[in-house]
Parts: C-alpha cells; sequence; structure tokens
C-alpha cells in the first residue's frame, strides 16, 4: 500500500489500455429516475491530485486505493479533487438506458443519438447530470 504524503502531488495512470470509461450521465427532465448513461472507452491517460489535508487525505486515499481497490469494479477517479489530467485515444462508444426508459422512447432516442450524438437531446426534455472517469485494472500511482 502507498504512503501518501500531505503536501505530495500523485498520478494515477491505469498500467493497461483500454482501461479508462468516462461515463455521462443524463436524465429526463420530467422524471429524474429515467437516465441515459453515454460510456466512451479510452486507450489511456492519467488524472493528477494533491494530497492537501482538506480536500484529499491519507485516510481518504487509503479507503479508495488502498487494500479495498477492486480492479474489476475500478475506481471514480473524477472524485478526487484533481490538479491536472489527461485522457487520450478514445476507443468506443455506447449507451443504455436505465429500466424505466420504454422501449418507445428508447427507440426515439437510439435514432436521435445515432444520428446527432447527445447535443439534441436537450431539445427533448433530457438534462446533463454528471461525469464520472473510471479507471479500472492495475494502477499505477506515482509521486511527482
Amino acid at each position: 500500500m502507498i504512503e501518501w504524503e500531505l503536501g505530495a502531488t500523485y498520478r494515477i495512470a491505469t498500467k493497461n489500455k483500454k482501461q479508462i470509461v468516462m461515463r455521462k450521465i443524463y436524465y429526463k427532465s420530467d422524471d429524474y429516475d429515467q437516465k441515459i448513461i453515454h460510456d466512451e472507452t479510452y486507450r489511456n491517460g492519467w488524472v493528477e491530485l494533491e494530497i492537501d489535508g482538506v480536500e484529499a487525505d491519507s485516510e481518504g486515499m487509503d479507503y479508495y486505493l488502498g487494500d479495498t481497490y477492486d480492479p474489476e469494479k475500478g475506481v471514480d477517479v473524477w472524485y478526487f479533487p484533481l490538479t491536472d489530467h489527461l485522457i487520450l485515444d478514445g476507443v468506443a462508444d455506447e449507451f443504455s438506458f436505465s429500466d424505466n426508459v420504454s422501449e418507445e422512447e428508447k427507440e426515439k432516442l437510439s435514432s436521435l443519438i445515432y444520428e446527432d450524438g447527445f447535443e439534441n437531446i436537450e431539445e427533448i426534455g433530457w438534462e446533463f447530470e454528471d461525469t464520472e472517469v473510471w479507471f479500472f485494472g492495475e494502477l499505477e500511482i506515482t509521486k511527482k
């Protein structure tokens, strides 16, 4: 397990390619429980953060990246107070819907997304909610 030092900056990267997924989540304006999940897989990248004792502390980092880190489940690195990042080379793009979106709505949305991407879904009552960036697999954590 890494010894996190107060005031130090760390770079976190995946050791293998295609282990980064950027997830964008959208919700229906009149029914927050209906979601569209847009996942983009990237070949490589990294994030940097500083252990400042306020937003990022050693206990919190141990919780997410210590012995309990599961490479299959990964970690949402967007949760950390990042100082810098670089995510490169998108290789896959897919989207899914929450179970409570009707089949009719799924068909309509799928056609729109395939034709125009996600830019026009706000015009038909969907709103952007959040971005998550998940790192999976073995991680490389280096002190800068």
